[in-house]
């Protein structure tokens, strides 16, 4: 009898031990599986911001930056209003001299959809304005920008900071 208890003692503490060694395995797991979706949530987020950077980063022409960085001010605080797309596509068709304003207007909304704030994109365009353009260039188009953003009302706060942003990248003092 006492050999019976004695293997029943021992298959009882050789199976409660197993199921604790399984609990801490399945812990380690769970653990090791949150570290995984974790790494891969920063690795989404870097890939996204690289993919970000280059929808930017591809525009050569100063004056797609220029669509691109109104419609990024003028939808800083919500959508567009019909008083801000009339105002821009008067800009490009008179200003601009763009060949085809429906094109560039859906680009420019494309793109700042990709990147949002309009400080990451003069941050990222500035150098292509800074090259390519005269002061007096630099500074119509921050009167642009301000016209586009400011058509149906009044500028927002941060719509002025983000053209006080561009004026400083471009260099403009007054």
């Amino acid at each position: 009898m006492h050999i019976v208890l004695t293997l029943l003692g021992v298959v009882g503490a050789f199976s409660y031990y197993w199921s604790v060694i399984r609990k801490a395995g399945d812990a380690v797991g769970e653990i090791a599986d949150a570290a995984g979706r974790a790494r891969g949530a920063y690795r989404r987020n870097q890939f996204r911001k690289k993919a970000d950077a280059a929808t930017i980063s591809a525009i050569d022409d100063p004056r797609t930056a220029a669509v691109v960085m109104a419609v990024a001010v003028a939808s800083s605080e919500g959508d567009m209003t019909a008083e801000q797309d009339e105002a821009l596509t008067d800009a490009m068709t008179n200003m601009l001299n763009v060949s085809d304003p429906v094109e560039e207007m859906t680009f420019a909304k494309w793109a700042v959809r990709e990147v949002s704030d309009p400080n990451n994109i003069s941050m990222r365009l500035h150098r292509l304005w800074t090259s390519s353009l005269d002061m007096q260039e630099r500074q119509e188009l921050v009167d642009m920008v301000r016209r586009v953003a400011g058509a149906g009302g009044e500028l927002s706060n941060v719509q002025i900071e983000a053209v006080d942003r561009l004026k400083t990248r471009l260099a403009i003092t007054v």
